[in-house]
């Protein structure tokens, strides 16, 4: 896909959702890796080629930003990396996207533990998010209201989608497991969703079993339709 090609193609996402495509989405409905863009010549940041594209950027200023966007920039680079990112990670994402926040405004709210907590919520609401909540789920031990509920939470029952089937697993850090199976599966790997709980053997048992018929021979993939998709991203705690 070139340039051209590139400009067309967020236009068309953007007529499909309200006229912003975030850098995430386009990644996802292309299929492209961040890595080939990035590497192209003429890519100077995901800001410039919307404002190439005649669209209006996201541009984040301490004063004038609700935090739940900053939440939601942040929520964006987990889903992508996998993991809680470093400060030199958050400077060096900056760096190649201007319209990311600034060090000066996320510091103070990842600090107070209010970004952790505001992921979170996004998750809750947004299943795309779900496993960047999860992620931020481990940084709210600032946060006394999150304290039961992290008490709790034993470990995660996650789905993965790679190709046309569904893996369902248990893991104490869903994050860094996709980032395994990436590496193993030939075909794209999508998060998907993982429901917290203090319980992962069972729940990973109670959702192998109700998909038993749909299991691909004996692991743990499965041919699932949207509606059990659906079924499994609804579950928030199990």
């Amino acid at each position: 896909m070139d340039k051209s090609q590139l400009i067309r193609r967020i236009l068309q996402l953007a007529n499909e959702s309200d006229g912003h495509v975030s850098f995430r989405a386009f990644i996802e409905a292309t299929g492209l890796s961040e890595r080939s863009l990035r590497d192209q010549p003429w890519f100077q940041g995901w800001n410039a080629l919307l404002e190439e594209a005649g669209l209006e950027t996201r541009r984040f200023k301490v004063d004038r930003t609700p935090p739940s966007r900053i939440a939601e920039a942040v929520a964006e680079l987990i889903a992508r990396s996998g993991k809680w990112p470093t400060e030199d990670e958050l400077r060096r994402e900056r760096t190649q996207n201007t319209a990311f926040p600034s060090a000066g405004v996320i510091s103070p709210m990842r600090k107070s533990g209010e970004l952790a907590r505001l992921i979170v919520e996004l998750g809750a609401n947004q299943p795309a998010f779900s496993l960047a909540a999860a992620v931020a789920a481990k940084h709210q031990v600032q946060v006394p209201d999150a304290a039961t509920l992290d008490e709790k939470i034993k470990g995660y029952v996650y789905m993965l989608r790679s190709g046309r089937s569904y893996k369902i697993g248990k893991s104490n850090d869903p994050s860094r497991r996709f980032r395994e199976v990436r590496l193993e599966l030939p075909d794209e790997t999508i998060q998907v969703h993982a429901i917290p709980t203090d319980d992962p053997s069972g729940i990973e048992t109670y959702w192998h079993q109700r998909f038993a018929a749909k299991r691909v021979r004996s692991t743990e993939f499965f041919l699932l339709s949207a509606d059990d998709v659906r079924a499994f991203k609804r579950r928030k705690y199990q």
